[in-house]
């Protein structure tokens, strides 16, 4: 699918750099930044009274592209973050300062991921925030907190088959947004690799006692759902290989590692895990996320080392706490 991104003149959008940051980070969208200048002389966007006014040589441009973006400040009659009309999208950071202290950068790429959801009918809107990108937001300052999650809920993910090939691109650019907004950076400014990187490397770790295998085999299903890459011993380790020797391999490796623990606290191997992640924790930066599964009791054993870090509870909530920790790991930096 081609889109492309235009800027009228009442904004300054780096359309051609956002472009080349995208098509790195996704496979199955190419990005080009339009070669029309735009100028929307109106007061207030209407639907579809604006899109009817476009210039003529903008439409015929458009038609080269599924989806065209025009990103502009002037604000919608009826307060609309953005309207579609066939395959142009009228994108308005109308008062985006007093939403939010967070570049137009990013919020053009959280809009398109949202675009992109409708296109493919990839989940419904949620009248009630939740904290999914497809939230309604009838509050728009609940913007700022939404780029900073970026997130699509699991109802949501699972919702459409047709949208099934757009889904990893659209996780790699909320991945990109929540990185940058939670660091409060233009997303444009980050040093992060594209994502389509070595099929070696992975974004988490699932260091856990083998008692507790069968939930942590429920847990990787839905985390690679929600489009991380994952380790378990049982998936990557082939009959013959020298498991030590790649369990280091990945240690030095990984963005991040869940410690889990249930009910029969943590193994004797696990500890051995743990003591090495939290040595990489503090030479390369290593997020290390204590997790308390569905059957850990009420006051969990955690390893001294483990109890001032901040951990997520399964326990109770648990759609809503696996939310919560996919977000986390989709925003640890990439190394």
């Amino acid at each position: 699918m081609k889109i492309a991104f235009y800027a009228d003149n009442t904004l300054s959008l780096p359309t051609g750099p956002l472009c080349d940051v995208l098509n790195r980070f996704c496979t199955g969208f190419r990005f080009s930044a339009g070669r029309i200048p735009v100028h929307l002389n109106t007061t207030f966007i209407s639907k579809p009274g604006t899109f009817r006014k476009l210039p003529d040589s903008l439409k015929t441009d458009a038609r080269g592209y599924e989806i065209s973006v025009i990103a502009t400040s002037i604000p919608y009659d009826n307060n609309f973050f953005f309207e579609t009309v066939d395959n142009i999208v009228i994108l308005s950071f109308s008062g985006w300062n007093l939403l939010t202290d967070l570049p137009i950068t990013n919020g053009v790429v959280y809009f398109l991921a949202s675009m992109l959801c409708q296109h493919f009918a990839i989940g419904d809107k949620h009248e009630k925030s939740i904290g999914c990108l497809n939230d309604f937001l009838w509050d728009k300052r609940g913007v700022d907190t939404a780029m900073r999650a970026a997130y699509l809920c699991r109802d949501c993910r699972d919702s459409s088959r047709e949208g099934d090939a757009a889904k990893p691109d659209i996780q790699a650019m909320l991945d990109l947004v929540s990185h940058a907004s939670r660091a409060g950076v233009d997303l444009l400014s980050l040093p992060t690799p594209s994502r389509k990187g070595s099929k070696d490397s992975y974004d988490v770790f699932l260091c856990h006692n083998s008692d507790d295998k069968p939930i942590i085999r429920k847990i990787n299903v839905e985390l690679k759902a929600a489009g991380l890459k994952t380790w378990l011993d049982e998936e990557q380790i082939l009959p013959g290989q020298q498991w030590q020797v790649e369990l280091e391999n990945q240690i030095e490796k990984v963005r991040a590692v869940c410690v889990f623990v249930g009910e029969d606290g943590v193994g004797p191997w696990q500890n051995a895990e743990i003591r090495a992640f939290l040595s990489q924790f503090v030479t390369r930066g290593c997020v290390v996320v204590p997790v308390l599964l569905p059957n850990a009791p009420t006051v969990p054993k955690l390893p001294i080392f483990l109890r001032e870090m901040m951990w997520a509870d399964l326990r109770q909530e648990y759609t809503r706490q696996l939310a919560r920790l996919i977000g986390a790991l989709h925003s640890a930096p990439a190394l």
